[in-house]
């Protein structure tokens, strides 16, 4: 599953909360910039860069720019987001 999530409310003070999932997770970075928290480990990403997270472990993002688009691959299918209006599966 492909999930395209714009932000617009950076750049932000504090992370987002972490949180984790069963899915495996790929996330690109198609605008922006952001810092990314993976389990015990930080990474800086902008426009072109990509994550792999691995199924539960805690991630979280924090805004270093005004807006960012992330474009979120998960396996197997995101059930949750099928019914959630703020999520637009591709």
């Amino acid at each position: 599953m492909v999930a395209v999530f714009d932000f617009n409310d950076g750049p932000g003070d504090n992370p987002d909360a972490p949180h984790s999932h069963p899915h495996e997770q790929i996330t690109y970075v198609a605008e922006g910039q952001v810092r990314f928290f993976l389990g015990d480990e930080t990474h800086e990403l902008s426009a072109g860069d990509l994550i792999t997270v691995p199924p539960d472990v805690p991630h979280a993002i924090q805004l270093l720019t005004r807006s960012a688009r992330l474009v979120d691959t998960f396996s197997p299918i995101r059930e949750d987001f099928l019914n959630d209006p703020d999520t637009e599966p591709k």
